[in-house]
């Protein structure tokens, strides 16, 4: 009997391409060339109503996407961390494939019901960790005023969910002092925790400390990751620290060319420092001719992606085409000379550093995070100070002042890992918990 693996993620490509989606479909294939039975199981689209589904062969993985409202008859934000429905349509699926084990990507969307069915079938949970999901209710550590989070507390967590309102929002902005002192002491004064939501984040962390106890293995790509769950009581015994692998079999040859190239490619939202990045573009002086190309979509966020039109319309040498053309990302590196990741957020483990890396680019990125952790400086890129425009901007006036230096940062990177060496490695911790 050959081993079966159902992955939960919260999209699927082609429906869906962000790095998370891209790895698990990625990984989906290359366990099924080994030899395993591979499902997968997916949000696909939210709509009125309970959860539908449908069932679709991509390169020979059968996909289950769902689609309605994954908090149908029940509070939204309960919904969010512990769906009723997601939990049923799994119950199904799971009862319908029997796998040996189940491999969630993240949690978020999926949320702690798919632990809690494939715990209450008797089949073993493996996590791979892509963000901060299971100690955030924002995914990313970022705090409403666009500020990292130091770390995650009862009243802070409270706060920025408030905060999502604008009726707490506006005084904090105007009263800063006084709305931190505020919250520091709410929570010790009981009577406020349902006006302030402050039992709505203590349930959540409550409900997702004790499901995450029920996952048998957790996978970080990067340390930077793996220690911040660490640092939140996970047992390091069960932390398994795999970086992913790029498919270097579809690197591009470089192509040479007067001017010096900046890209950036990710998600054209606020947490990603793309704001930063203009700025630092407006200071570059120098005759040295340049070009900067954005690459990513704003969706989800599209009053600030008007905002970057209109900056990058005003712009200098700065043009933003959208997504990728038919040559995906390993052609935008072929014809460039530098990717900038300036994240305000903390990075996990960036596909895309580790795609500029196999090819050769240089990497100029937030000096915290997984870009921290994978860029050296001075050495294969170059690191500036998270938000500081000013920083930034020194960094990219020494690629255009000092004509040897991308040469000499790309030719000192790191070897680059290959996809297969990642599943070697995540079938060694998967493996415990499959037959034969």
């Amino acid at each position: 009997m050959n081993p079966r693996i159902l992955i939960a993620v919260h999209g699927y490509p082609p429906a869906a391409g962000g790095g998370a989606e891209l790895r698990a479909a990625r990984l989906a294939t290359l366990l099924a060339r080994r030899g395993l039975e591979m499902r997968a199981f997916a949000f696909g689209s939210h709509a009125a109503g309970p959860l539908r589904w449908d069932d679709a062969d991509e390169d020979g993985i059968v996909v289950r996407r769902l689609y309605g409202d994954p908090a149908a008859g029940q509070d939204p934000f309960e919904a969010s961390y512990d769906s009723q429905e997601i939990g049923r349509a799994l119950q199904l699926a799971l009862r319908e494939w029997r796998p040996h084990l189940v491999y969630l990507f993240s949690g978020y969307l999926m949320s702690s019901s798919v632990v809690r069915a494939a715990h209450e079938a008797g089949i073993p949970v493996a996590l791979n960790l892509t963000d901060y999901w299971w100690f955030c209710h924002r995914i990313n550590l970022m705090l409403g005023d666009g500020s990292p989070c130091p770390a995650p507390s009862l009243a802070g967590c409270a706060r920025c969910l408030a905060e999502s309102r604008r009726r707490w929002r506006l005084p904090a902005a105007v009263w800063p002092a006084a709305a931190r002192a505020f919250w520091a002491a709410a929570p010790r004064v009981r009577v406020l925790d349902r006006p302030l939501g402050i039992d709505r984040i203590r349930r959540r962390a409550e409900v997702l400390s004790q499901t995450i106890r029920e996952v048998r293995a957790l996978i970080s790509p990067s340390r930077h990751l793996a220690d911040f769950y660490a640092r939140q009581g996970i047992d390091p015994g069960r932390l398994h620290v795999i970086r992913q692998g790029v498919q270097i079999e579809q690197r591009v040859p470089r192509v040479a060319a007067a001017e010096l190239r900046f890209v950036f490619a990710g998600q054209v939202k606020a947490h990603k420092g793309i704001q930063t990045l203009l700025d630092a573009w407006s200071m570059l002086t120098g005759p040295r001719p340049r070009r900067l190309t954005i690459y990513g979509s704003a969706a989800g966020e599209e009053a600030f992606g008007a905002r970057i039109r209109k900056r990058v319309a005003d712009a200098d040498d700065v043009e933003w085409p959208g997504v990728y053309g038919p040559g995906g990302v390993w052609q935008v590196l072929a014809e460039a000379d530098a990717v900038v990741v300036p994240s305000l957020c903390l990075e996990n483990s960036p596909n895309i550093v580790l795609e500029a890396q196999a090819t050769g680019v240089p990497v100029v990125g937030s000096n915290h995070g997984g870009v921290a952790e994978l860029v050296r400086h001075d050495h294969d890129g170059l690191l500036f100070p998270a938000g500081s425009a000013v920083g930034l901007a020194r960094a990219l006036q020494r690629l255009l002042d000092e004509p040897g230096l991308a040469p000499r940062l790309s030719r000192d990177g790191p070897p680059p890992r290959s996809t297969e060496a990642e599943v070697d490695e995540t079938l060694r911790v998967l493996g415990r918990f499959l037959p034969g």
